[in-house]
């Protein structure tokens, strides 16, 4: 998801980018209850019958399957916010939650950064954008689909000549 905002007070552009969530965390749980309470009924009877030994797998793959969950979630609540202005392009790559947790924060000069889309030889293949300062390359919206990414580029056209237009006057 690319959310833009033009700011005509800062006479700024910020993009935030968010991968999409299919379910939320209480979706989540509710599908582990009903599993885990239908999974660990099934084990329970058969313990109770003497087949002890179905009782420690079933927890074992209750276990991975709620890692998996929690990991695949955890991935889903990335975020990353870009500031074009003027003079600078902020940078920030982090988790969304209270108080938002930042992983990479970094404030380059506009001048020396640009916004590069390399494009693979295989049509099936997503564009890869990067935000390029001298040497450094760090990409972006890696976790944003092909439409997305499309998009992405789309508004980071309009944003810069924005920004442009501001220099100049």
């Amino acid at each position: 998801m690319v959310e833009t905002h033009f700011d005509d007070d800062t006479r700024a552009v910020h993009y935030l980018l968010r991968p999409n969530l299919s379910w939320t965390w209480r979706a989540n749980v509710w599908f582990l209850a009903v599993l885990c309470t239908v999974s660990l009924t099934i084990a329970l009877t058969f313990t109770w019958l003497g087949m002890w030994m179905i009782l420690p797998w079933s927890i074992l793959e209750l276990s991975a399957l709620v890692l998996s969950l929690w990991l695949c979630v955890h991935r889903g609540y990335r975020q990353e916010v870009i500031v074009l202005q003027p003079q600078s392009v902020l940078l920030q790559k982090g988790q969304r939650q209270q108080p938002p947790r930042v992983t990479l924060d970094r404030t380059f000069e506009r001048f020396f950064t640009r916004f590069h889309v390399e494009r693979h030889k295989h049509r099936w293949r997503d564009p890869r954008v990067q935000l390029c300062y001298r040497d450094e390359k760090i990409e972006i919206g890696a976790f944003l689909t092909a439409d997305e990414k499309k998009s992405l580029i789309a508004e980071l056209r309009r944003g810069i000549r924005y920004v442009d237009s501001v220099v100049r006057q």
